[in-house]
């Protein structure tokens, strides 16, 4: 860049230089100073008989005979058509003003558009009258032309100009080869200036690039280099960011799901280690119950209760392995091509049953609907890649959790107000609210289940869907573990977060169908 702007700098100085030199040469000689002198000298002549002239004038009407003899002879009449014909005869005069000793005036005549015409300039004469034998002033104003004394002046301006360009010829050559110089080198500077700073940017974002790959290639994907330009390197640093984006969603989709794999695996060797031994237990409960022949009533009624709990905790034992059995067999996703408004609107047909199962629950508190479900899909087509009975289960699990959550929360007040006819009518009043919906979002079809429920604080929201983790006194914790597996298998993601309604919302974001 300097090579490029130095060159031709340099010969634009020579250049320069040596047309001044040129200008000078032709311009400022000594046979145009001697025209400029003699222009000069010829428009002073030129003032100088106007002034000449102006005297003239002035002289003949202070010695004009007739206007003298009037005078003498104190003849006003006269002495009017006397000055009236000065005044006609000398048309360059303005005013003729003749006054006595004491002041008045004898003779008053002037043009009164000549004196205020501003192309004119004014000459004030006075003058004796010396064939009139008494004392009287004469004023005579004489016009003439100002163009004349306007180009005396510029003449003489020009004519300094010129002296000092002639003088100056040197200096003036050196101080615009310097001030040229100066102009174009800091042009230079600024222009490397400029350089430098917008390579040193271009070169410090793609070494902070280089930095954020190295951290990528070491496993550290919580890197984000900040782009805030929409030049090619921040189009680089969005699509990098993309891609580290990308990898740590697959990266935490992949880790998740061979934590559920190694937690299905342990889930299956549970169940088979726990399932084993519980019927062997029942019978020797039953045995020893049925093979008591006394008649110890106290007895008898310690072995009816010892029956009891060991068929009720081995009822629990088998739900829950039942459960973990299901964990552990949970089949791979088989995606197929289908419209996700549909898959809702087969589901809000299935859903019956759960409805009914909640309405005979809260009918102990509320002959009211105790949760008023709506389905609303999108209004056009959301085409996905998806398993349908799978998807299904995870609509399944999400609306009991809601309902559970609702329908536990209303107990709660129930059993708070033991069970008064003023809570029942609280409790029909506001009743439970879950809302399920399909909608798009840029290339994602989105499938939305929330509720109006308690809800879940943000700390847990992450956590909901570790398995085994639960905040119900007989869940397992496997219900979202089990839905975020079979959304993942989808390409998808699952979110948790408080719903429009105050309670908890859960948003599954699919990936469209080309």
């Amino acid at each position: 860049m300097a090579v490029v702007a130095i060159v031709p700098l340099i010969g634009t100085l020579i250049l320069g230089y040596g047309v001044l030199r040129e200008a000078y040469r032709v311009g400022v000689n000594n046979e145009v100073r001697a025209q400029l002198e003699r222009g000069l000298e010829l428009y002073r002549s030129h003032i100088i008989s106007l002034r000449h002239n102006a005297d003239l004038t002035a002289d003949s009407i202070a010695n004009d005979w007739r206007l003298s003899r009037a005078i003498e002879a104190d003849d006003s009449n006269l002495i009017n058509q006397a000055s009236l014909r000065l005044f006609e005869r000398y048309q360059s005069v303005a005013r003729i003003r003749l006054t006595d000793a004491l002041g008045k005036d004898l003779i008053e005549r002037s043009r009164p558009k000549l004196l205020r015409d501003p192309t004119y300039r004014f000459l004030k004469l006075e003058r004796a009258m010396p064939a009139v034998s008494r004392r009287l002033n004469l004023n005579v104003t004489v016009a003439t032309a100002a163009s004349p004394f306007d180009d005396f002046q510029r003449a003489g301006e020009m004519m300094k100009v010129y002296s000092q360009l002639e003088t100056g010829t040197g200096f003036l050559s050196g101080v615009f080869l310097v001030v040229y110089f100066g102009f174009m080198l800091t042009v230079i500077g600024l222009a490397l200036a400029v350089g430098i700073i917008i390579s040193r940017r271009v070169t410090r974002r793609v070494a902070v690039l280089s930095e954020a790959t190295i951290k990528v290639g070491s496993g550290d994907l919580s890197v984000e280099v900040p782009s805030d330009t929409k030049d090619e390197i921040g189009e680089l640093t969005h699509a990098f960011n993309l891609m580290v984006r990308d990898l740590r969603e697959s990266r935490g989709r992949i880790e998740y799901l061979q934590r559920i794999s190694a937690w299905q695996e342990f889930a299956r060797r549970l169940a088979h280690e726990i399932k084993n031994p519980l019927t062997p237990i029942q019978l020797a409960m039953q045995e020893v119950h049925q093979g008591y022949r006394g008649n110890d009533e106290r007895y008898r009624y310690k072995l009816n209760e010892a029956l009891s709990i060991v068929e009720e905790e081995v009822a629990t034992l088998r739900r829950l392995v039942g459960e973990f059995s299901a964990f552990a067999k949970l089949p791979q996703a088989r995606l197929e091509p289908a419209d996700l408004n549909d898959l809702i609107l087969d589901a809000s047909r299935t859903y019956i049953s759960i409805v009914d199962e909640a309405a005979d629950e809260s009918r102990t508190i509320t002959s009211n609907p105790p949760v008023e479900i709506s389905w609303e899909p999108y209004e056009r087509p959301l085409p996905v890649m998806i398993d349908s009975m799978m998807l299904k289960r995870c609509i399944d699990n999400l609306m009991r959790n809601s309902e559970q959550a609702i329908l536990g929360r209303a107990l709660n007040r129930v059993d708070s107000s033991n069970r008064s006819e003023n809570a029942s009518i609280t409790l029909g009043r506001a009743h439970g609210r879950i809302r399920v919906r399909t909608f798009l979002e840029g290339s994602r079809a989105i499938l939305e289940v929330e509720d109006n429920g308690p809800g879940i604080v943000e700390e847990n929201r992450e956590r909901v869907f570790d398995p085994y983790y639960t905040t119900k006194q007989d869940g397992t914790g496997l219900g979202l573990a089990i839905v975020k597996k079979i959304v993942l298998e989808h390409g998808g993601e699952i979110f948790c977060r408080e719903s429009g309604f105050g309670g908890v919302s859960f948003t599954i974001r699919l990936p469209l169908a080309n």
